[in-house]
Order: C-alpha cells, then structure tokens, then sequence
C-alpha cells in the first residue's frame, strides 16, 4: 500500500480568528501586498507565452497536515521546504506523536527568568563577595555584549544555515524553521530548558576557562541576564503590541521585517551587530545616516 501524500492544497481559506493573530498577520499582509504589485505583469506574462509551469500550484498552497506529528515529515519536502517555510502560517502544529515528546517542545515565557533568574543572580552575589563593585559591573557588562554578539552569531549562522539534506531539513526546523513558520506559536518562542541549559553551560565553560572564578561568574552572569532580558523580549515582540514607543518598538519593527525576508536583521535584542556587520535593514542605515 502506497504511503499518504503528505503536501496538499488547503481548500479554505484561513479563519477571522486567524487573521487577528499579530506578527503571521503582519507578515501574510506583506506578502499579500507584494503579490498584488506583481499580479498584473505575471498574469500577461502568463497569457503571451503560456508554459508547463502555469499548471503547478500557486506557493502559498504547498503546506503540512498540522494536525498531526511533522517533525518527520518536513525533510521530505526537500528544496520546497525553504519556501513552504517562509510562508508564515498562524497555525499551531503538533511535533511528535507521544503526549510526552509534544509536551518537552513547549515552553511557557516565564519559564525562562523563573529558572534563570535566581541562577544568574546568585552568580553576581559569588562574583561581589571577591570583587569590587566597579569591575563587577564592567565584567558584567561585558557579558551583555558577549551575549550579543553570540545571540547574533547563533541566529545568521546557526539557525539560518541552509540544508539540503533529510536531517539537515528536520534539525532546521525543529529548531528555529519552525518559529518563522508558525510565529505565533506562543509555547515555542523561547528556548526550552534542555537545550537552553547546553548553551549556558558551555559558555560558562569557555569563561572559566579564560578568567578567573570570580571574573567569570560576573561575566556569565552579565551573559546570563542578558540571555533571559532576550528571551522575554522576544516573547512580547510577538504577542504583545504593548511594547513602548522607542527601541523596544524599534527592535520589533526590525524583526517583523526578518520574518518577512529573513536575510538581514538578526539581532533580536539588539540591532548593534547587525550595524557592525553590515545586514540591517537598508530603512534603518538610512535612519542612522549609514547609506
């Protein structure tokens, strides 16, 4: 017996309570927008020199069944998948098929300062008791920086690498694919404690290995802080337009235009790296007077 076709074309369209959910709106509604300035050409285009391409299905309609576990199933769709995966769904898709697996996938926002908080603060008060205030501080504030910097690295290099591969496609998207697919999947938009724990632990690695003990728990804390202020900010850049007039509005409006074209913007908590290596958006050079 064959195996099910796994891509189909949805035969409604989506829901009034799917359209008011906040950033896929946005995204879809830019899509949209783009697509309507092109329609017209594309459609003479079209009709002059009809091709076998004209009988293939529109993009947006290749997608998943998300009702069910498709974790295993994305690497199947291979080159389509990075641009099934661009097209932002408002949707909430299952992982695994196990209730246990499903749940180790979702991760509530407080989850993150309520298990990294006390850890991190407890490392500043060990630093203090050896060193003075000011080169606390300053270690500390390093850390901020070096979080930064790792937070960007990790996104353009990391989360953004190109695959081609079964696993390279399914790794992808089990680890960030997935966040630009369905952005507003509200239990996956910070890092589940597993995972997050490896990455603390080999940065804490790395600074103990370079300073000194107390040197390092100020700069892991600084890192840490750092680490939880990104991962709760990055939670309300997509589901709270409550975020003040300023940078904070600044940073989300930065990060709605990466979902949209996902080549430049790729600080989330800051906007500084993507200045120094030259991949923010082309409107926010020109604000800075830049290009």
């Amino acid at each position: 017996m064959g195996a099910p076709s796994l891509i189909h074309v949805p035969g409604r369209a989506p829901s009034t309570k799917d359209t008011l959910r906040p950033l896929a709106s946005e995204i879809q509604q830019e899509a949209s927008t783009r697509s309507s300035e092109t329609s017209s050409s594309s459609t003479n285009s079209r009709c002059s020199s009809p091709s076998p391409e004209d009988a293939s299905p529109p993009p947006h309609s290749i997608t998943l069944d998300k009702s069910q576990a498709i974790i295993f199933k994305v690497g199947l769709l291979g080159d389509q998948y990075w641009r099934w995966v661009h097209e932002a769904d408002p949707g909430h898709p299952r992982f695994f098929a196990p209730d246990w697996a499903e749940a180790l996938t979702k991760t509530p926002w407080w989850i993150v300062p309520l298990i990294w908080a006390p850890l991190f603060s407890l490392c500043t008060y060990l630093a203090c008791l050896s060193l003075q205030p000011q080169e606390t501080t300053s270690l500390m504030l390093v850390g901020v920086a070096g979080w930064q910097l790792l937070e960007y690295l990790i996104h353009r290099f990391l989360f953004h690498h190109t695959s081609t591969s079964y696993w390279g496609i399914t790794l992808h998207f089990l680890f960030h694919g997935c966040h630009h697919k369905y952005p507003n999947d509200k239990l996956r938009l910070v890092f589940p404690p597993l995972p997050a724990s490896l990455l603390v632990g080999l940065v804490y690695l790395c600074l103990n290995a370079v300073l000194s003990a107390p040197r390092a728990l100020a700069a892991f804390s600084g890192a840490g802080f750092a680490y939880v202020a990104y991962d709760c900010l990055h939670y309300a850049m997509h589901n709270g337009r409550w975020l003040p007039a300023g940078p904070l509005r600044d940073l989300r409006t930065q990060h709605v235009r990466h979902h949209k074209e996902h080549t430049h913007s790729y600080g989330i908590s800051s906007s500084f790296f993507d200045l120094v290596f030259n991949t923010s958006s082309k409107s926010l050079l020109h604000q800075v007077g830049w290009a």
